[in-house]
């Protein structure tokens, strides 16, 4: 071998060795950003394009799978639906404490709330006992 290829020869070596080193910087970056990602990103990257949820019959548990979703926000919607009935209106989630329009602009288009009949979109009561009117279905009576 004479004196000009092993300068050839060093030479692609060391842009081999460059290229292999770049490549492990960059796969090493690119693991480091993903592992510092927030959870609510990392979630949302999880849930698949086509999952839509009714968050009139959703689960707390089910209500996770959607984008921002923790066990504590999962549980106010359900909370907040017992409490004031099914959702009209997708919109009307941002009712619940912690969704604001960010978040709302993150779910818009995994949610959605099927049409309730009317007496079924109202909170359930009990029989109550005294002065208060008794409510039954959402209807009053004395």
């Amino acid at each position: 071998m004479n004196e000009r290829e092993k300068t050839v020869l060093i030479f692609l070596s060391a842009v081999l060795l460059i290229g292999a080193v770049i490549n492990v910087f960059k796969s090493w970056q690119l693991r480091h950003r993903l592992a510092s990602l927030p959870l609510e990103l990392k979630r949302a990257t999880s849930v698949p394009a086509d999952t839509v949820i009714d968050i009139n019959s959703a689960t707390a548990e089910q209500l996770e799978a959607l984008p921002g979703i923790g066990p504590v926000l999962a549980q106010r919607i359900v909370s907040y639906r017992e409490k004031h009935g099914a959702f009209k209106d997708i919109a009307e989630i941002c009712n619940v404490s912690g969704i604001g329009p960010k978040k709302f602009a993150a779910l818009k288009e995994f949610i959605t709330c099927k049409q309730v009949r009317d007496d079924e979109s109202r909170p359930q009561f009990t029989e109550q006992t005294g002065d208060a009117t008794i409510r039954r279905k959402g209807i009053k009576t004395r």
